[in-house]
């Protein structure tokens, strides 16, 4: 067959069109797209979308293409998919969860494009922290988005923060919905129908991300930039360093089989979903690795293991059941044969969560091996491996881009009918000084801050000391079998003085964070605010006031248990 010496046939009409999660066109969303290896360098458009969300382009036949977008927190581009020019005429849909924040936004105030942007009307006593936490963001991004050079703010400034829910009462179904969370897909098609689409937020997200705060490598972060980008959500592009990304090389010919989140040290790691512990072993130079068999709210099931976390620190076993959220361990501290640290990025010891994910397309049994030098293939892992990245992904969205509402007062819980649930008192009991012997079957009388007299998990013998009290601190003891006995009491009579101070309906967290803060306490005496902004039904409001109060560590894990349903008592 001869060569055609029309130039059209070397070519490709390329349409790309860009829709928000609800399937609504992306308008005036500026757009490049790039060339990919050798053409890295090469922008064969930049424009904004039209008002159909599309940009219009050609290519050569068969090049590779890369589409980057305009961030929401800079003028920078980022890259949200690679194409393929294939065809003489090619469409292409991208939905991206993210190129929501970029769109023309309406507030409660004002009345500008189609979509609504989140904004917080500043009251009394709040901060860019408690403000940062409500909304699963962080400070600096808030400090950002609102250009501020400090952290003071003023009562009635209005800030913005991450977008919420749409507000719009008429909204076009959704065709196709994705598992909540997917990452920006590509649908090659000849026409404008079926893009696909990403379920927007609704309540509990079925998947978290396993740390609560954003990683050291994230994009832009201390290891995320360009002269360190060890950045853990990008694909490998055969430049900079990716040892922290799914596939990379390491020593021997064993390619990477995770995601390395770089955190600080002694950083708690939770569950991302209910599940059950299949595993719990030795895993990389003097750290352990934890293995969950995790079903979702949504229905999913996989295998995610959490590595090179910190063996004294495990709070689980084989068989324990796990709620999402709950504390897991906190991260290791990578060390040589010889107990020196190992140094992670030049001469750095990192601490890092490494997550990997399996299928399940294996089974779920507890004596399956996971990984190991004897299993086959690059990875050295059960063929049922895959890059967790879009389940992290998922989590990270839930946690810092989302911000779901706060679910309506309706599904509460009459306080009546509520108890301390199990992990709420285990939250208690991290907090409360308890000294056993050495074959801690019993706990030691002590004198607590205050030089009162106490035994067990904070129960006060008297406001004065153990020796004032006919004890010797840190000799006269109890058996444990006793100790837990005064502790049930104590939460008992606390629960009393709960239900007193409030009579609105509480989720099981929220009740959990207030019996915990009245246990250190006494009562809710004092935090009148809060028992005030409570039972007036400010569900957003009250919690704030726990920064208020002193013993400010507790107070903020409290918050988080109130308004996050993370339970964190490491201290």
């Amino acid at each position: 067959m001869q060569n055609s010496n029309n130039p059209n046939d070397h070519r490709s009409a390329v349409t790309i069109f860009l829709k928000d999660q609800f399937g609504v066109p992306i308008k005036n969303l500026k757009l490049e797209i790039r060339g990919l290896g050798d053409q890295a360098s090469h922008v064969y458009h930049a424009a904004s979308t039209d008002a159909r969300g599309a940009v219009q382009f050609v290519a050569r036949k068969g090049d590779d293409l890369s589409v980057h977008v305009k961030r929401w927190t800079s003028d920078s581009m980022k890259e949200v998919a690679r194409l393929k020019a294939t065809l003489s005429q090619i469409k292409f849909h991208l939905t991206s969860p993210k190129t929501q924040h970029d769109l023309p936004t309406q507030t409660d105030n004002s009345a500008g494009g189609d979509y609504w942007r989140g904004t917080y009307k500043v009251k009394a006593h709040d901060n860019l922290t408690a403000i940062a936490r409500k909304y699963h963001t962080s400070v600096d991004l808030l400090k950002h988005v609102n250009h501020l050079t400090s952290d003071v703010i003023l009562v009635g400034q209005v800030l913005k923060v991450p977008p919420v829910q749409s507000r719009r009462s008429e909204q076009p179904a959704p065709r196709m919905p994705a598992p909540r969370g997917t990452p920006p897909t590509s649908n090659h098609d000849t026409n404008d129908h079926g893009a696909p689409t990403t379920t927007p937020p609704r309540g509990v997200p079925p998947i978290i991300f396993p740390i609560q705060t954003r990683p050291l490598n994230d994009e832009d972060g201390i290891y995320g930039t360009r002269s360190r980008d060890f950045t853990w959500a990008k694909q490998l592009n055969g430049g900079g360093h990716d040892q922290a990304r799914f596939g990379a090389n390491r020593s021997e010919g064993r390619k990477h089989a995770a995601r390395d989140l770089y955190v600080k040290a002694d950083t708690p790691i939770v569950s991302i979903a209910p599940g059950i512990v299949i595993k719990c072993e030795f895993f990389y130079c003097h750290t352990w690795q934890i293995s969950i068999h995790h079903k979702t709210a949504d229905g999913r099931e996989f295998i995610a293991l959490y590595g090179e976390v910190k063996q004294s620190s495990i709070a689980v076993r084989v068989g324990d059941p796990v709620s999402q959220g709950q504390i897991l361990a906190v991260s290791g501290t990578l060390l040589k044969p010889n107990g020196t640290p190992l140094h992670v990025v030049g001469n750095e010891n990192v601490s890092m969560l490494h997550f990997e994910a399996y299928s399940g397309a294996n089974g779920f049994n507890s004596s399956s091996k996971l990984n190991g030098g004897d299993l086959p293939g690059p990875f050295h892992r059960r063929s049922d491996l895959i890059d967790s990245l879009a389940i992290l992904q998922e989590g990270y969205r839930a946690i810092f881009l989302d911000a779901p509402p706060l679910q309506p007062a309706g599904q509460r819980i009459p306080i009546g009918q509520l108890k301390i649930s199990e992990q709420g008192k285990a939250f208690i009991k991290g907090w409360e000084g308890v000294y056993y012997d050495e074959t801690k079957t019993h706990t030691y009388y002590y004198d607590d801050s205050k030089g009162y007299c106490t035994v067990g998990w904070g129960h006060l013998i008297g406001e004065s000391s153990c020796t004032a009290n006919g004890y010797v601190a840190m000799s006269s003891k109890i058996t444990v079998a006793e100790a837990q006995t005064l502790f049930e009491n104590d939460v008992t009579i606390i629960e009393g003085r709960v239900k007193n101070a409030i009579n609105v309906p509480l989720y099981q967290n929220e009740y959990d964070a207030l019996v915990s803060l009245a246990y250190n306490m006494g009562s809710l005496s004092k935090a009148p605010s809060l028992c005030r902004k409570l039972n007036s039904g400010d569900y957003a409001g009250a919690p704030v006031e726990f920064l208020d109060i002193e013993n400010r560590t507790r107070r903020e894990r409290e918050h988080d248990v109130f308004c996050l349903n993370v339970y964190n008592s490491n201290h």
